[in-house]
């Protein structure tokens, strides 16, 4: 890497204040968003003067120097520099790192935005806590579709905590908070040469060479623009060996900056066999990219750098693809690799073989011995789902990619999350239909949710086995569009709530033991009589949950909502008090709540049909 250029001093008029955090902003092209992403900073609680922003133009096209000189001019918190076109934000970000005179540094992308509070909120915790990094939620925001955005380390803050124990080592972008003296005692700087990931190796080293790191997760913080013109870089890609180098780096710097060990080896992990790792290079995209002399050079340079990294604590994280690419790397075999690549091409994964005297599934080279002791994922689909009389019953399919051998038995499973109890329901596996993923074995179950004994939520589970080998995956994750997700409430009164988690499995909850928001009864009340008694219609409706308490009339004209009497008579019966002053706006349904405010409703259709067969 060239030296970095000398600092160069800021404004005189404020070459005396005590600047809290520098605000740096690489620049390309954002004539559209800089003015916004400007006035976020701005418009932060952190006071005026504690804060600057260093935008560095890296040589763009557009207006956006322009636009910047202009919102500078007779500015004392904003810095502007252009440089030449680098291809990344690598350079305009060390361009500003050099510039820097805050005692921290925070990131910010020239289409992005803060949150009015983000600054104040990120200085006091590196002074209370003395972090050397601190990370903030990250939201979404803009047209075109949602950019994903780190979850693992902000599920609460954390304070003063390790960076791998938090999880922290999940998201390296740099999107943070960092404390200079770390950045500039260590020459931390973004290198050069790629235009994807540069901020990865800077974000890890400041992690290493920080005493612990903190972490804001009440609330967004930091605001991602999803931007649907495909011009940000990072939609554009970047070539198997721009990711090759991009990963040799990160490995450059945990070897560096370790010991040999379990915390190396849980940091290995992202450049080995993580999703952007060695399926990035020699996955999919590797033979339409280069040719193969290049190819041979790509595997020789990998092999010779990670080899004596490669170990069992390493790999047993990966996925099957990665796992086979990761060892036919070592084995220097780039035939089988580039016959890996041209299946994740055309299918997505590449095809194994069971073992059925050792029970285990395989990759099999056409030269050399099998690739095995794989980390296979078994997949369900879950096709149907009807509730009838607290009984669900499911349809479903099970297989694995690229296996064309159908499971032995298999099993649908009720699980108790706390106590571990399980209810389970033979399934025949029998049928199976064949296709470009492999075999799927089709079945079939009713779960009887008045069987289940315990309170709780019990998750939904299937156990399939291929020989000894017994692989357990949730079901309900895969499912069509058209399956109704909302949670059903079953029996009078209710005694188990049907439902899907937030990762969108399948699950019961007996009791229910939580209140389950817009959920249905199963249950469905029906109108069996109507009568005019004074100024009010009395509608008689039968199988009423015994746990609704209230009701209301809603009109189907002007949609306008009327809170009615809801009279209990014996059993399931009740009897629902209308105004005819409501009643002669039109058609109504009749909407009924308990306790947590859900509903069952009794539609005008229902009331119609009722009337037409009297």
């Amino acid at each position: 890497m060239s030296p970095s250029p000398p600092r160069q001093p800021p404004n005189t008029s404020r070459a005396d204040a005590v600047i809290d955090v520098s605000v740096i902003i690489p620049v390309y092209n954002c004539e559209k968003f800089i003015v916004e992403t400007i006035d976020s900073v701005r418009q932060q609680t952190l006071e005026e003067g504690r804060y600057e922003i260093i935008a560095v133009d890296d040589g763009s096209t557009d207006s956006s120097l322009s636009i910047l000189s202009d919102l500078a001019e007779n500015k004392t918190d904003l810095r502007v520099f252009s440089i030449p076109n680098s291809g990344s934000a690598a350079a305009p970000r060390n361009r500003g790192v050099d510039e820097a005179v805050g005692r921290y540094l925070f990131f910010l992308d020239a289409d992005d935005k803060l949150d009015r509070d983000t600054l104040k909120r990120l200085v006091h915790m590196a002074d209370t806590t003395g972090s050397g990094v601190v990370l903030c939620k990250l939201g979404s925001f803009g047209d075109g579709p949602p950019r994903p955005v780190p979850s693992k380390p902000f599920s609460s803050n954390q304070y003063a905590v390790d960076f791998i124990e938090s999880k922290a080592n999940s998201t390296l972008s740099v999107q943070k908070l960092f404390r200079r003296t770390i950045v500039d005692e260590h020459n931390i700087r973004f290198p050069a040469g790629f235009a994807i990931g540069e901020d990865q190796p800077f974000a890890l080293k400041a992690f290493l060479h920080s005493p612990h790191i903190s972490i804001l997760a009440d609330k967004p913080y930091y605001w991602l623009r999803h931007r649907g013109d495909g011009t940000n870089v990072t939609s554009r890609g970047q070539t198997p060996r721009k990711h090759l180098e991009r990963i040799l780096s990160l490995v450059d710097t945990i070897e560096e900056n370790t010991e040999p060990g379990l915390r190396r080896d849980v940091l290995l992990r992202r450049p080995l066999v993580g999703k952007a790792g060695t399926l990035a290079v020699f996955g999919r995209k590797l033979i339409p990219a280069h040719g193969r002399a290049e190819r041979e050079e790509m595997l020789t340079t990998f092999s010779d750098r990670i080899t004596h990294l490669w170990n069992p604590r390493v790999r047993k994280y990966g996925s099957v693809s990665s796992q086979i690419l990761v060892d036919l790397v070592v084995r220097n075999d780039l035939d089988e690799i580039e016959r890996v690549s041209a299946s994740l091409r055309t299918r997505g994964f590449p095809s194994l073989e069971f073992d059925w005297e050792l029970s285990q599934f395989f990759y099999r080279p056409l030269s050399g011995g099998p690739v095995s002791d794989l980390n296979v994922k078994m997949r369900t689909h879950l096709t149907r789902i009807k509730y009838t009389q607290g009984t669900a019953a499911l349809s479903g399919e099970i297989g694995i990619q690229g296996v064309n051998e159908a499971p032995y038995s298999a099993e649908l499973v009720a699980k108790h999350r706390q106590s571990g109890a399980e209810d389970p329901v033979q399934l025949d596996v029998s049928q199976t239909n064949k296709g470009i993923y492999g075999i799927r074995s089709r079945f079939q179950a009713q779960l009887d949710l008045r069987s289940l004994p315990e309170p709780g939520t019990w998750d939904v589970l299937v156990h399939a086995r291929w020989g000894e080998l017994e692989l357990s995956e949730h079901l309900g994750h895969s499912k069509p569009k058209g399956i109704d997700t909302r949670p059903v409430l079953h029996g009078n009164p209710t005694h188990t709530a049907a439902f899907f988690t937030p990762a969108g499995n399948f699950a019961i909850d007996v009791g229910p033991t939580a209140v389950h928001l817009d959920s249905v009864h199963q249950i469905r009340p029906v109108q069996i009589g109507r009568f005019t008694v004074g100024r009010n219609e009395i509608i008689e409706v039968d199988a009423v949950p015994s746990d609704l308490i209230s009701a209301s009339a809603k009109t189907k004209r002007t949609k306008k909502s009327t809170e009615v009497k809801l009279v209990r008579h014996c059993g399931t019966r009740a009897a629902v008090i209308v105004p005819r002053s409501v009643t002669r706006k039109g058609p109504i349904d009749i909407v009924m709540f308990d306790a947590h405010g859900r509903s069952v409703t009794v539609t005008s259709k229902q009331q119609d049909e009722l009337l037409g067969s009297q």
